[in-house]
């Protein structure tokens, strides 16, 4: 039995980038499908079905926030992954981005291995990058990513950018043991990360300022939420 390949819609206004994102997504197995008019968007969303929509964020007629707002509103894809790929690295696009429904927010000149990556992470090896969710809670802990908080049983705990984004990565696959290649590539990407000492660090941290076994570490290496 053929195994059903995962669909993939690219919406950019630039061909290049079309073009190139087809290939490479094709290369790894994905079904693609790529519009240059973002006006026919959501009829080909719904007839496609896609599991997974990346945007441009500047198009003209409507523009990748209108996008996402409109795919959210739409019952079938409340939980399609929906990844921005834009050359506009401004926080304040980034906020908006995952507040109106976005997964993640790549930036262009990161490149493409970076995209590729957290691709086949998601639809490949079910790990979860769903940045839209704002607050997390897993037993004593809490996340809020609006304010970058940290709560540890009603106690806020100050954590640094990189603590915040370990904990929210782990809290979301709970259940998954991570190599440490794993939170760097599906943090940072694979261009611009922190070294693997500096993460090693961050997880230190954490278990110094929350409890000890926050994060599990095993024998072979491997990070894991110890709530």
């Amino acid at each position: 039995m053929t195994e059903q390949r995962s669909r993939i819609l690219v919406v950019d206004d630039d061909v290049d980038i079309l073009e190139l994102l087809k290939y490479n997504l094709g290369k790894e197995g994905f079904r693609v499908k790529t519009l240059d008019d973002s006006t026919s968007t959501i009829r080909v969303a719904e007839k496609f079905q896609p599991d997974l929509v990346i945007l441009d964020i500047m198009m003209p007629e409507i523009n990748g926030f209108e996008l996402c707002e409109q795919l959210r509103n739409i019952p079938s894809f409340e939980d399609t992954y929906i990844f921005f790929l834009t050359a506009r690295p401004e926080n304040t696009f980034q906020e908006t981005a995952l507040n109106l429904g976005g997964d993640d927010y790549i930036e262009k000149l990161t490149g493409l291995r970076l995209l590729l990556y957290k691709v086949n992470s998601v639809l490949k090896k079910k790990y979860v990058i769903k940045k839209r969710f704002q607050e997390l809670q897993v037993g004593d802990l809490s996340i809020d990513r609006k304010s970058n908080s940290v709560f540890f049983k009603n106690e806020r705990v100050v954590v640094s950018e990189g603590e915040f984004e370990i904990l929210f990565f782990l809290v979301q696959n709970r259940d998954r043991k991570l190599s440490l290649d794993n939170l760097i590539y599906n943090i940072w990407g694979t261009e611009l990360h922190p070294f693997h000492n500096t993460v090693k660090l961050y997880i230190g941290n954490l278990q110094r300022k929350i409890f000890p076994n926050i994060i599990k570490v095993t024998c072979n290496d491997e990070y894991s939420l110890g709530i």
